[in-house]
């Protein structure tokens, strides 16, 4: 398929511009205040034909789903973004986080990227498709969510639609480089509770404290073997103990200790095993220290997500997207994405690609080129065109 006339409607100018508007939305989560993004992606799209409506998240939140209508000769195709982005931090920025500056050949700000370069080039390929003329046979469907840097709400609502379950394949624009990443380690964040008796720090045989039996947990789990396979793309499972809290003065004995856990899982690990797991360390520890009780709790749990590179809709993407981008590769991400919701909930094969630098995401001065977004565009039209038509 010859792409020509596609990549004539994709401008870098409006990529940039694109990019810089949606930054200037704030949409850090907390609170996320994602829907005035939302509501302004649907007006673009609308302007093409797309039909929009709204998962509503309350007052000032809400998902966008819209479609380009085809044949129904094939099964849909959907691209997928989150509108969130983490605080800017402390620390002084270059240019302002919300500014969407346009300067050296990039765009900066909050979320240039991670994702929201991801969704302008989405936005850019959904335009070059709506104005091609191409018959199309199947929808393209535009995803545009709340809430995935926090607790994937807005691809939580989603895993009902009957449109998405029967969908070629989710393409999601996290960053990646453009490389095309097909496996994601789970997250699990494990929050362990220790419980002991106050007393005066000068008579701590009167009281139980509960940091010395929290030191006591930790060793155990450190000293645990959690089952697993190394994952040839997804390597190896990983645990850090990241936070711990306890104690209201110094010359208090701590009644109450509290420490969190980030655990990383590979495919093959079973979430519901580890939990078991756990809370078989803390019955191991009430049964031999005297006094000793202590709970345990799940902050977090996305469950690894892998999509077989063998998948018919994988390979055609990548012969496309080669065929665009010869330099085009696949490779592996460290962070969590909505294909943790979307894979396991409904099967549907999940790409992830898009032009942001993940060592970029969530860092202070966070910026994207204009010319990886713009690579990125002609891969999801190409892409696009290639299984809709």
């Amino acid at each position: 398929m010859e792409y020509g006339g596609l990549f004539s409607k994709i401008s870098e100018d409006e990529l940039a511009r694109l990019c810089a508007e949606l930054i200037r939305f704030d949409t850090t989560n907390p609170p996320g205040n994602e829907r005035a993004a939302a509501e302004w992606v649907a007006r673009y799209l609308e302007g093409l034909g797309f039909e929009a409506e709204f998962v509503p998240h309350g007052e000032s939140r809400a998902t966008l789903v819209a479609h380009l209508k085809g044949s129904d000769e094939l099964p849909p195709l959907a691209f997928n973004g989150h509108l969130d982005v983490v605080p800017a931090g402390a620390q002084d920025w270059k240019h302002p986080p919300f500014g969407g500056e346009i300067s050296e050949g990039k765009v900066w700000g909050r979320g240039s990227s991670d994702m929201k370069s991801g969704i302008a080039a989405m936005l850019t390929a959904a335009k070059a498709v709506a104005t091609s003329g191409l018959p199309l046979k199947g929808d393209l469907i535009f995803l545009a969510t709340s809430g995935e840097e926090l607790d994937m709400m807005g691809a939580k609502s989603l895993t009902s639609r009957k449109d998405l379950a029967k969908a070629q394949a989710i393409i999601i624009a996290e960053p990646t480089d453009n490389e095309v990443v097909l496996t994601e380690r789970g997250v699990f964040w494990p929050e362990f509770t220790t419980y002991g008796k106050t007393a005066h720090g000068s008579t701590p045989e009167l009281g139980h404290n509960a940091i010395k039996d929290m030191m006591a947990l930790l060793l155990e789990l450190e000293k645990s073997e959690i089952p697993y396979e190394p994952h040839p793309v997804a390597g190896r499972f990983s645990m850090s103990i990241n936070t711990i809290n306890g104690g209201v003065k110094t010359n208090v004995v701590p009644d109450k200790c509290v420490a969190t856990v980030d655990m990383r899982t590979v495919p093959g690990q079973d979430h519901k095993a580890l939990l078991s797991q756990l809370e078989g360390i803390v019955k191991k520890l009430e049964a031999k220290l005297p006094g000793f009780k202590a709970s345990v709790k799940i902050n977090n749990d996305l469950p690894p997500a892998d999509t077989s590179p063998e998948e018919p809709v994988v390979k055609r993407f990548l012969e496309v997207a080669q065929s665009v981008a010869p330099g085009v590769k696949v490779g592996k991400a460290p962070f969590a994405t909505e294909a943790a919701v979307f894979v396991p909930s409904m099967g549907v094969p999940t790409i992830i690609f898009g032009p942001g630098d993940p060592k970029l995401a969530h860092q202070p001065d966070e910026y994207v080129e204009i010319s990886k977004m713009a690579t990125s565009a002609r891969v999801f039209a190409a892409v696009a065109a290639a299984l809709l038509t």
